[in-house]
């Protein structure tokens, strides 16, 4: 999986700037929808390291507007670069000069859930509140939004009945649908499969049209369903629930192909994932009882495990071989979170792995486990170094949070920060527009690995990285 910084930039700013045909993102006038995007888009591929403070400038005027929803605007931009004092400005103009606003309510019940200490007081505030915003709950969808919002705080706090008397003044079925199945849920983490069962029984009894309307919420409720079935052997129930809405489900699905004698078919799924990665856990131990289903033997088992290992290291081996590259690398001068200043030229004559990350960004957090072992296994080799370049950060505090991750995770990273303003990033010269992505460069300066993308699997990684370092030593 990638993310493309870029391209999320685009659709934030796309949606979030959406029907602002007069907003001031630049001093022309009968601005249209088509010359905001015009202007967005050619700032965003622009090179010219004044474009980022472009946009910036050009938000500062929405949310300086007299307009609610232009401030909206702003804000969104100025939130998704990370600019926190401009997000906290638009946030204080929003209440200052829409004080009656939805948006000033909502703000306020904000402040009040976080505050929450019991029951009691919670109940007094939010009367409070009802007096003072009486006019934005008109809204029936604000109300709706608010009063979900405020049951979900009490269900968090196993405060039931009073989570049932807030619910109980949401008037649309969607937001009634989602606090029965939060309660479904909330039974279910806590070990009572019964309640779980029955709560969900009566969700989907009770509201059969929005499960039809709302696909998301369809497949959370038929998975947990089907989560259910499983807990009580009811193997066959959850097939058919997992095969009829297409769950992602796969360990239970395996399961319950074995449980109702679709042996072939459990095999047929478990080589279907083992051709492509590591197999579960739960796949890994009921593979030699599926084998004896099947009239083979563990040890026919062990044999098929090394067989498949084998044809994958092979056919990866060859993928990785055909993917060398020989391009120029780029010097740079960045520093480490011990302020120390690291140079490419530190690393001459040496294998040098560099890992472009950000701490929000998912695949390259998963990755890290087999990015530590492969750290590890090369920790005693003077000739190979790695060095994790965090880059793409959007708040300001960016280099504070990074130590915090890294820490907490305990990885022993050699981290250091590329450049998050202006022209001259790392991230920018090596044209990378996804990350994570992973560079190896050779003793002599030159690129010969540059790949995108990572799995979660640690033997997988170690692997690659293993090879491609062989192969460019």
């Amino acid at each position: 999986m990638h993310l493309y910084k870029k391209t999320i930039l685009a659709i934030v700013l796309s949606a979030v700037l959406g029907g602002t045909a007069q907003a001031q993102l630049a001093n022309r006038p009968n601005l249209t929808f088509k010359d905001i995007q015009d202007r967005v888009n050619g700032l965003l591929t622009s090179k010219d390291p004044l474009a980022k403070d472009s946009i910036k400038w050009e938000a500062s005027h929405l949310i300086e507007s007299k307009n609610e929803e232009y401030i909206k605007h702003g804000k969104s931009v100025f939130s998704f670069l990370g600019d926190n004092k401009s997000v906290e400005l638009a946030h204080q103009n929003l209440l200052k000069k829409f004080p009656k606003s939805t948006y000033a309510a909502g703000s306020r019940l904000d402040d009040i859930l976080k505050d929450y200490t019991d029951e009691s007081s919670l109940d007094k505030d939010i009367n409070t509140w009802k007096k003072q915003y009486k006019a934005a709950l008109q809204t029936e969808s604000f109300a709706d939004a608010s009063y979900a919002k405020i049951s979900n705080k009490l269900t968090d706090n196993d405060a039931i009945i009073g989570a049932r008397k807030y619910a109980a003044l949401i008037v649309k079925d969607g937001p009634k649908a989602n606090f029965e199945f939060k309660l479904s849920q909330q039974a279910f983490e806590q070990g009572d499969v019964s309640q779980s069962g029955q709560l969900l029984d009566g969700l989907i009894a009770k509201y059969p049209n929005v499960l039809q309307e709302n696909k998301y919420l369809a497949q959370q409720v038929y998975t947990l369903q089907a989560q259910l079935f499983s807990k009580q052997q009811k193997w066959a129930e959850a097939l058919s629930l997992i095969e009829e809405h297409k769950l992602s489900l796969e360990d239970i699905r395996f399961q319950a192909l074995m449980q109702t004698g679709r042996n072939f078919d459990a095999f047929l799924q478990l080589d279907t994932r083992y051709a492509k990665t590591a197999l579960t856990p739960i796949q890994e131990r009921e593979g030699p009882v599926l084998f004896e289903n099947l009239g083979s033997t563990a040890a026919e088992w062990e044999a098929y495990k090394i067989r498949i290992d084998q044809k994958k290291t092979k056919e990866n081996e060859a993928y990785w071989k055909n993917s060398m590259i020989n391009e120029n690398s780029f010097d740079f001068e960045l520093m480490d979170m011990d302020g120390k200043i690291v140079k490419s030229s530190d690393y001459k004559d040496k294998t040098l792995v560099l890992d472009f990350w950000a701490t929000w960004c998912g695949p390259c957090v998963n990755s890290f486990p087999g990015m530590q072992a492969a750290v590890d296994k090369y920790k005693d080799d003077p000739e190979v170094v790695f060095l994790f370049i965090n880059t793409w950060e959007r708040s300001e505090d960016y280099k504070e949070k990074v130590k915090a991750f890294i820490g907490e995770k305990g990885y022993r990273f050699h981290v250091v920060f590329d450049k998050m303003e202006g022209a001259g990033a790392l991230v920018e010269q090596y044209g990378i527009t996804g990350i994570p992505t992973k560079i190896i460069i050779d003793k002599n300066g030159k690129v010969r690995f540059k790949s995108s993308g990572s799995s979660p699997v640690v033997k997988e990684i170690v692997d690659e990285i293993s090879y491609k370092i062989d192969l460019v030593k």
